[in-house]
């Protein structure tokens, strides 16, 4: 009603201005013989008035109309991703809360698809942001092209999107949307020129009339089931009994990590490597492990993704660099052998993306007073890759005099040219995987080409994960002598560890091998040599990562 006023109210001034017009013609006839000069200003200015005041009504009418065209803009930006044009967060769990309502009045079925590129990050790395930036909108069109009319897409953050499918009668509809999203992705994308494979992993979480998860509740489980098709390499799987139990236990990890972290609950363990040949202690990796009050010790895979994912991985990886450092200093102290000894500590994602860290190593060995040369800092192969513009920051690291190695190498994404550009880097640790299965052509074939292409770049070699004599006599075999793994010892706390036996020379505290012929230590002998107590008869102790 105020609108149409509004575009009245030119007609009304100016009727009104006609009025004052003709008011003044009647003044000027019955006052001929007054001051006519008058009568003229008075009547123009009526009649200016009057064209005034439609003037400032057009003016008001004008402005009203661009202020609610200004309001209707920021609303929609408000609620729309700038770059793709879709909904965005906010505005995703605010419809979601509507059609989660919808569903319940109207008893129909309701499916929340969390979607993540697979190979985003490789293309936005070495094709250049804008590259990653139109990626995103082709993908965002295609989804829009590819879902029901009724269906709502968002963007929800980076490179992840979620589609809502609303009133749907079965929850084959739900995945029927799911396999046509699959299907739209198998066509190449066109990208600067050139034809790029871009595959997505699906999450899916149902609701049924009668479910009473919220918004948040169902974009959460989507993204769980997320990660299980990821981790699957499955296309899409859907949420279920089982993952609800698993995201219930991880909110209770998330909740007590925090606590842990102000209580030192969290410990670090020292797990051996040992070079077999030189018949000597060759290291230790620092393993953290975590001492819950209730659940007893939690190994690593059980709580880092969690700390990774809540970006609480920086202050333990800091922790565990502190710790590592000042131990492998108060062995320096008490037995001069120890001073040979390498300390391995792995560096998180976080901490490499972290411009300050390099800062935070120097300022920790000068803390600690250990020697730069016996820290070994240890990064996997996928994270580098991941982010190249780290490399940096390592060689900052290395110009400290720390070494750098590269950790689970041959299980990542790198190829030759990648480890080129790994200059800074000195030690190669080849994957347990590879090392479990040495009988395996393949197995067998990787091995000795990573070991030939650390001699080419004056690398060194270390296996992980070895569990048997026979493993030790083949990496042997392949010129691999320092090794880790559960056949030497297990991870142990640094109290448990003896500077008066465990740094000592072996060279004459050992017979000889029991093969003359054979180089360095049997594994027996090196296990019995490092553990006094380990029995290759028992039962291996339970694996905590």
């Amino acid at each position: 009603m105020h609108g149409n006023r509004l575009l009245l109210s030119p007609g009304l001034v100016f009727a009104g201005g006609v009025a004052a017009t003709a008011a003044w013609l009647v003044a000027l006839l019955f006052f001929r013989i007054t001051d006519e000069s008058g009568l003229i200003i008075a009547g123009a200015s009526g009649a200016l008035g009057g064209l005034g005041g439609m003037i400032g009504a057009l003016w008001q009418n004008y402005t009203t109309r661009h202020t609610q065209e200004y309001i209707a803009q920021q609303e929609h930006q408000a609620k729309h991703d700038p770059l793709t044009g879709l909904f965005n967060r906010n505005a995703l769990f605010t419809e979601l809360e509507h059609s989660i309502a919808r569903a319940r009045q109207t008893d129909t079925v309701l499916g929340v698809l969390f979607l993540d590129l697979d190979r985003f990050k490789v293309i936005n790395d070495s094709m250049g942001h804008e590259a990653g930036d139109e990626l995103l909108r082709i993908v965002a069109e295609r989804l829009e092209g590819t879902v029901r009319g009724g269906d709502l897409v968002a963007r929800f953050g980076g490179d992840e999107f979620v589609v809502v499918c609303r009133d749907l009668l079965s929850e084959q509809s739900v995945l029927a949307v799911a396999k046509q999203i699959l299907k739209s992705f198998t066509e190449p994308v066109s990208l600067y020129g050139g034809a790029q494979v871009i595959s997505t992993s699906i999450g899916i979480a149902i609701a049924r009339p009668d479910d009473t998860r919220r918004s948040d509740d169902l974009v959460r489980d989507a993204d769980a089931a997320m990660y299980k098709a990821k981790k699957a390499k499955s296309g899409y799987a859907v949420f279920d009994e089982v993952q609800r139990l698993q995201v219930i236990d991880r909110l209770d990890i998330e909740r007590d990590l925090v606590q842990a972290l102000e209580m030192e609950q969290l410990v670090v363990f020292y797990q051996p490597l040992i070079d077999v040949e030189g018949k000597r202690l060759y290291g230790f990796e620092a393993l953290v492990r975590w001492n819950h009050p209730t659940r007893g010790l939690i190994g690593p895979g059980d709580f880092l993704p969690v700390a990774e994912e809540t970006g609480m991985m920086a202050r333990i990886g800091e922790l565990v660099l502190r710790e590592a450092c000042a131990q492998a200093a108060v062995w320096n102290h008490l037995s001069p052998d120890a001073q040979g000894v390498k300390m391995g500590v792995n560096i998180a994602e976080q901490q490499l993306l972290d411009g300050n860290f390099p800062y935070l190593v120097a300022d920790v060995l000068e803390w600690s007073g250990l020697p730069p040369a016996q820290l070994v800092l240890e990064i996997t192969e996928n994270v580098i890759v991941d982010h190249l513009a780290g490399l940096s920051i390592l060689r900052d690291i290395r110009d400290l005099g720390v070494t750098l190695a590269i950790d689970d190498f041959g299980t990542g994404q790198s190829s030759l040219s990648y480890i080129k550009q790994f200059d800074m880097v000195s030690t190669l640790k080849v994957d347990k995987t590879f090392v479990d299965d040495m009988g395996s052509g393949v197995n067998r074939a990787i091995i000795e080409a990573v070991v030939a292409m650390a001699r080419a770049l004056d690398l060194q070699v270390v296996a992980e994960g070895v569990e048997s004599e026979h493993q030790v006599k083949e990496l042997l075999d392949f010129g691999v002598h320092i090794m880790q793994g559960y056949l030497f010892n297990r991870p142990v706390a640094g109290d448990a560890i003896d500077p008066t036996s465990w740094f000592i020379s072996r060279d004459h505290s050992i017979a000889a091998p029991i093969d003359p012929g054979a180089p360095g230590l049997s594994s027996t002998q090196v296990s019995r040599a490092f553990t006094g107590t380990l029995d290759h008869t028992r039962a291996r102790p339970k694996r905590l990562g």
